[in-house]
């Protein structure tokens, strides 16, 4: 005869076990690939010179990837313009590519797009879809706003996802 107290603590037990198994199945989801890459650069607090080229550096697992590139932008509040101009130049172990971007920061009313916290905020737009980069990869940002120094810029960050068909 199955004791009524028996039952529930089957049911705990198995309640327990389901719930760490949906914990590690969620967590597992979130995790980097081996080729995936992000880095951040932080920008001195009296601006941002024209000439100061920001250089991110990744080496995938793989020889050849596969993936989507994305920028990241955080800004305050007090940036003056509703966009910025950029130069990103992409170079890996077979070419090198250089393009300028523009990045709409804020709509024609100067609300700020993106997520904001405080008076800090961060806009991320993607830069190539499906692009095919080779180890070593070579990534520089600059500015090329008609300002020597540009304020008001906190964090620039690249990110690369390997697309897994």
């Amino acid at each position: 005869m199955i004791m009524k107290h028996d039952v529930i603590k089957n049911l705990r037990r198995s309640a327990l076990l389901f719930s760490l198994i949906a914990a590690l199945t969620g967590l597992s989801g979130c995790r980097m690939g081996p080729d995936d890459f992000s880095m951040y650069h932080d920008i001195d607090s009296a601006g941002w010179q024209y000439g100061d080229t920001l250089k991110y550096t990744f080496v995938p697992a793989d020889s050849v990837v596969t993936g989507d590139m994305a920028l990241s932008l955080r800004h305050t509040n007090d940036y003056i313009y509703s966009n910025i101009f950029l130069e990103v130049t992409i170079t890996d172990s077979l070419t090198s590519r250089c393009d300028t971007l523009a990045v709409t920061l804020a709509d024609d009313f100067g609300r700020w797009h993106g997520r904001g916290i405080g008076t800090d905020f961060q806009v991320t737009d993607t830069i190539a879809r499906g692009v095919t980069l080779r180890r070593p990869v070579n990534i520089g940002v600059r500015h090329i706003m008609r300002d020597e120094v540009l304020p008001e810029v906190e964090q620039v960050g690249i990110s690369f996802v390997e697309k897994n068909d």
